[in-house]
């Protein structure tokens, strides 16, 4: 693949996947779309517990990023790398059944990669479906995803806790 600047700021250098600051942006701007349209999201954290010591590490990451978005089917659905060590997922007019779907699928999935030899990592996903209103800071929903995620971490190896929030 031939550098591109333009590219770049968008992209995490490692694992190809949109950047923290991308992601917020199409957050922000879906958030106030599903206002208007009266429509649910949901925001997962992945932390696949890698400790980022070598080429094989940065590997891994890269293959989690391929199961992240292969388990995604619409084009509105974006994840990207939230953070070093985790993974961020925005699914845009979702319910909390869907999401889970979604959760179950990317476990499934890491679950086949380990059968198969190809990846072993525990992962822990925190999620948190809302209806974005106008007395919701989005600031808040992901403070609760992230303690979401460590509910999940507090579960035991290869969980996922996702939570509703809404002010009433």
């Amino acid at each position: 693949m031939i550098f591109s600047f333009q590219n770049a700021s968008f992209r995490d250098t490692e694992t190809g996947l949109y950047n923290q600051a991308y992601f917020m942006e199409i957050f922000n701007r879906e958030w106030h779309r599903l206002i208007r349209d009266k429509d649910s999201l949901s925001i997962l954290l992945f932390n696949p517990h890698i400790k980022m010591l070598n080429d094989a590490d940065t590997a891994k990451l890269i293959q989690i990023a391929n199961v992240l978005t292969g388990q995604t089917l619409r084009s509105t659905d974006i994840t990207c790398r939230f953070n070093k060590h985790c993974f961020a997922m925005g699914l845009f007019g979702l319910d909390t059944d869907g999401t889970k779907v979604i959760v179950e699928r990317i476990q499934h999935a890491l679950s086949e990669q380990e059968k198969l030899g190809l990846l072993h990592c525990n992962i822990s996903i925190g999620a948190v479906n809302v209806m974005p209103q106008l007395g919701i800071e989005p600031e808040l929903v992901f403070e609760k995803t992230i303690s979401a995620l460590h509910c999940a971490e507090e579960s035991g190896v290869n969980t996922y806790q996702i939570e509703t929030y809404s002010i009433h």
